[in-house]
């Protein structure tokens, strides 16, 4: 995979300029060698062709990429520099891209990514504000539940938990009042003799 991207990098990049894919470089590369190719056939010491040539590019539209305007540009300052050449005669080089739409996609592009960014932030947020109040409700009903088995522990009336206990100890109880009663009942039966 890192040898793709490589691969595409350097199918992307010409001549100091990194296009947006392979295709665009392709393009570039075809312009140099236009370029080289003019270059090759072209004298400097002849103002009047090369302003011939020149104009003749720009009708045609022989060159649209970043490196082939840079050659245009070039063209151009040599001839505004040259004398016996009137500058009214020099084209402008025409700009066949639209850069509100680069720009309007470009801010899209920013707006999207910066949505992205903001997202998974707001759901961190709302995790920790989720899950600090989920702290605060837990603390709440744990508190709850021990207050409930305190006073379940210690309430006299029998329930699931304390029942065992407090049935024997009212058995207990009623054991020892009915020997209290009985030893009772036998002391006055000894007061009256009754056996």
């Amino acid at each position: 995979m890192g040898d793709d991207n490589i691969m595409n990098t350097a199918g992307r990049n010409v001549d100091g300029f990194e296009f947006v894919d392979i295709e665009n470089g392709s393009i570039a590369r075809e312009e140099i060698q236009r370029i080289n190719y003019i270059s090759s056939k072209m004298s400097d010491d002849n103002p009047e062709a090369v302003l011939s040539v020149y104009n003749k590019m720009i009708e045609s539209n022989t060159f649209f990429t970043p490196i082939g305007l840079e050659y245009l540009r070039r063209l151009q300052d040599y001839l505004y520099k040259k004398k016996e050449i009137d500058d009214s005669r020099i084209r402008d080089i025409p700009v066949l891209v639209s850069y509100v739409d680069i720009t309007n996609q470009y801010n899209n592009k920013k707006d999207i990514e910066r949505e992205e960014r903001a997202r998974p932030r707001r759901r961190i947020k709302t995790f920790k504000r989720e899950y600090k109040a989920s702290l605060i409700v837990n603390a709440v009903l744990i508190l709850m539940i021990v207050a409930m088995f305190v006073m379940i522990l210690k309430s006299d009336t029998p329930n699931m938990i304390n029942y065992e206990n407090a049935i024997t100890n009212r058995y207990a109880a009623w054991e020892q009042e009915l020997t209290e009663r009985e030893s009772r009942v036998r002391e006055k039966e000894n007061e009256l003799g009754i056996q």
